[in-house]
């Protein structure tokens, strides 16, 4: 078509006015058609997420998926929550708990897997500090809250394992993460259970991880790589969108894989991490791998006995603000399509 057009330019005349609008309609049809559909994510400002999204853009993921990228930034989780369920965003990465909760409440979130639980418990090399039965009586750093997934499986592995509850015969320091890390290293705490990316910033030599939030789960009856982030979204836009998150998963999926296997990756990413040497991104990259999880396609069901034991954990210990209201796993909580 342009290039017949072309030709008519080399010869004296005008277009005829009809030519001229339906090559327009069909140029303004064209640029519609070749729009992709936008997949809008909730994240938090500095969230490790924003490095696996970067990845997904730069290497033009989503659209070999089918879809355009778009990210909105939050200052803090509530932020990311509140869009999701306004529609102001489509997906956000968070917790399956978050999920059964909203669900159990007649919200029709679900849960695809991302990454399992890790982190793990940090202790100063001249604390004095060599074992669990080593905290009674001392200060503990604990990264979030007192709701935080980790403080419940230390909690429920310290009784199992030495016969003692962290939350009553030690004394918990409740800090953001950032934080943590900066009391821990100038002495005000001996140890702190914070997570994986500001502990692999801590120096090995003077720091050192006595055990791994994986490496207690089996002890309290959960697998070592069961998931607890994952992307969440609405059930309906689910259905609506069917192709687009597919393909939101698949390109997400393959961000992951490069940066799990690609060090020349991290580089590219460095400002990102706010590694300030390769000791640190390297250490960031081992860790991160260790997050993520060999059972993305873990049937639902399965992935509901694991919810309902963890759910055990929480009521046994006493918080069941966090669990869902009647401690049972919604049916859907887990995506069906994941």
């Amino acid at each position: 078509m342009w290039s017949w057009l072309r030709c008519q330019f080399r010869f004296p005349g005008r277009i005829p006015a009809l030519l001229v609008a339906f090559l327009i309609g069909a140029g303004s049809a064209h640029g519609q058609s070749g729009q992709l559909p936008t997949v809008r994510v909730g994240t938090l400002k500095f969230g490790t997420v924003n490095w696996e999204l970067d990845v997904m853009a730069r290497h033009g993921l989503d659209r070999a998926h089918g879809f355009a990228l778009k990210t909105v930034d939050f200052a803090g989780k509530d932020g990311a929550d509140i869009a999701l369920q306004g529609g102001t965003v489509d997906i956000i990465l968070t917790d399956w708990l978050w999920v059964a909760k909203r669900r159990a409440m007649g919200g029709d979130f679900t849960f695809a897997p991302h990454s399992h639980v890790t982190g793990g418990l940090i202790v100063r090399d001249d604390s004095g500090i060599k074992g669990l039965a080593d905290l009674k009586g001392r200060k503990l750093g604990v990264g979030g809250g007192p709701a935080d997934k980790s403080w419940i499986i230390l909690r429920a592995y310290a009784q199992k394992a030495a016969g003692f509850d962290p939350a009553t015969a030690a004394t918990p320091v409740f800090a953001a993460p950032p934080l943590l890390n900066q009391t821990l290293t100038r002495g005000d705490i001996p140890a702190a259970l914070n997570f994986w990316q500001y502990n692999a910033r801590l120096d090995g030599t003077h720091f050192i991880e006595l055990i791994k939030i994986e490496d207690m789960l089996p002890a309290v009856g959960l697998p070592a790589d069961m998931p607890l982030l994952g992307w969440v979204f609405s059930e309906r836009w689910a259905k609506d969108h069917a192709p687009v998150l597919q393909g939101y998963l698949a390109a997400a999926a393959a961000a992951r894989q490069i940066l799990a296997t690609s060090p020349a990756e991290w580089q590219a990413i460095r400002a990102m991490t706010g590694a300030t040497d390769d000791a640190t991104l390297e250490k960031l990259r081992a860790a991160y791998a260790r997050g993520m999880i060999a059972k993305e396609q873990q049937p639902p069901a399965d992935l509901t006995r694991e919810a309902q034991r963890m759910i055990g954990l929480l009521t046994g210990l006493g918080d069941r603000a966090e669990a869902p209201p009647g401690g049972t796993v919604p049916p859907g909580t887990f995506f069906a399509g994941s």
